[in-house]
């Protein structure tokens, strides 16, 4: 086509008589003309042929490929490397455009693509949904998705990568490109934690598409991941304040009864006229009906901690002499254990409430003697680690897994190893670390198979004012 056009115009001209600039400048326009439609290699052969017909029909002697005047020579010369370089600039601005509207194009299919991930439902699940959404408003084949939180493989139209390649991309942490053509695969990041791949089949995307549709999907799985965390915390919380309300209105109602229970044998254990054997099962109504109690005010204590209703009366406490009072007073319920107290923090002075450090303390003794191995020693430390007094109670004999150190102190959450072989209810040491929380202290737990288990509860020297706990 461009071709005849020169012929056409080198006839057209010869006929109207153009002179050699005149001829020169109109093959010049077409040769700028096809190199703009076709290309630079096009308006190349056709500056070639035009060249050859300016000499034909415009350079004496005419109709012979001879020149005889050197100023033919110049004009041709120039023209040639003027339409080469007209052809070579024109060449680049076509492909420069090609280039934009391309690249503004895949910007738009990324800016819809975000669009509609934020009209995806995050109450459901998002791997399938999402995968549909990259390849239609991607406009590609097929695409896979892998979410790595629930191991959930979603595939929309059509790939042939198998799941195990798909996952090997997020073990590895490799970028797969072009495994084969138009294939491309990437991990899901948030920020540099991996939580997913992709992989994207029939597609002419640039790296800079892929990226940004994997830092979508990325966002669009956290996103829903977030939001189905957040109403499973609400339903928990939910769930705790109304098991906390119904355990609150027991330990209410237990008490009364409780009370006369314990005041009744302990009157009959005062009165000293029972038999041996009436006096034994006393006693242990007595002691249970001690137990009872003990777990009533546990229950109460933790419901005016979680609601806020407690009022602290911190005073200055010698935690030497708490510790002892309470080893003396819990005498009777060692079990045989013997009690080591090491005081090593001089003066050993806190401020904080008598009343709730004191239960605290007698929680961590009473899990050590009830968890600790038989006839064992019992080892109360107290130390001073910076601003902060740390008492730490240790026993033998048990062991806490790594994994478990952290969900002991969860309401109602006992060790799997013990929930069959040792009483309880696992809320004491939820209390304890409400209490500690409520001093702007911290409690912790080290266990190891050989040494044994042991509690510490870290309490500031600060001052701390009456104040509601909350």
């Amino acid at each position: 086509m461009g071709c005849l056009a020169a012929l056409l115009i080198t006839l057209v001209a010869f006929r109207l008589h153009f002179n050699l600039s005149s001829a020169t400048s109109a093959h010049l326009f077409l040769v700028a003309a096809i190199a703009l439609r076709w290309g630079f290699l096009e308006a190349s052969v056709v500056s070639i042929l035009s060249v050859a017909c300016l000499d034909y029909f415009f350079t004496e002697p005419l109709f012979a490929f001879y020149i005889t005047d050197s100023h033919d020579w110049v004009a041709l010369i120039t023209f040639e490397a003027a339409a080469l370089l007209v052809s070579r600039l024109s060449n680049q601005v076509s492909r420069h455009a090609r280039e934009s509207e391309l690249h503004q194009s895949r910007v738009q299919k990324l800016y819809e693509l975000s669009q509609q991930l934020l009209l995806l439902d995050p109450k459901e699940a998002v791997g399938q949904p999402l995968a549909d959404l990259i390849r239609s408003s991607l406009g590609i084949k097929g695409a896979i998705l892998w979410n790595a939180y629930d191991l959930h493989m979603s595939r929309s139209g059509e790939c042939h990568v198998t799941d195990d390649d798909v996952k090997s991309i997020f073990f590895l942490d490799a970028k797969e490109e072009n495994r084969s053509p138009g294939i491309s695969g990437r991990v899901l990041r948030l920020g540099t934690r991996p939580i997913g791949s992709l992989v994207l089949c029939g597609h002419m995307l640039d790296t800079a598409s892929i990226n940004a549709a994997a830092a979508l999907a990325a966002v669009a799985i956290e996103r829903a991941r977030s939001f189905s965390t957040e109403a499973n915390a609400e339903a928990a919380r939910q769930s705790e304040q109304l098991r906390s309300a119904i355990l609150d209105g027991l330990a209410h109602a237990f008490k009364s009864p409780l009370t006369t229970i314990r005041a009744s044998s302990s009157g009959l254990l005062a009165m000293d006229t029972l038999s041996g054997t009436e006096k034994r099962l006393v006693d242990l109504i007595d002691r249970h009906a001690g137990h009872l109690s003990d777990l009533a005010n546990h229950l109460l204590l933790t419901a005016k901690l979680d609601s806020g209703d407690l009022k602290a009366k911190p005073e200055e406490i010698d935690l030497a002499e708490l510790l002892q009072g309470i080893v003396g007073g819990a005498s009777q319920e060692l079990n045989g254990h013997a009690i080591d107290v090491e005081l090593t923090a001089q003066p050993s002075i806190v401020r904080a409430d008598r009343k709730l450090l004191q239960m605290a303390l007698l929680q961590l003794l009473d899990n050590a003697v009830k968890y600790g191995q038989s006839s064992s020693h019992i080892v109360i430390a107290v130390q001073e680690e910076g601003t902060d007094l740390v008492v730490r109670v240790k026993n033998e004999g048990s062991y806490i897994p790594p994994e478990e150190r952290e969900k002991i102190f969860l309401r109602f959450y006992r060790g799997l190893g013990y929930v069959q072989t040792v009483s309880g209810t696992g809320i004491g040491l939820s209390v304890v670390r409400r209490i500690a929380e409520a001093h702007q202290g911290r409690v912790w737990v080290d266990s190891d198979r050989e040494s044994g288990t042991t509690f510490a509860i870290a309490l500031p020297r600060m001052a701390m004012e009456e104040q509601t706990w909350n």
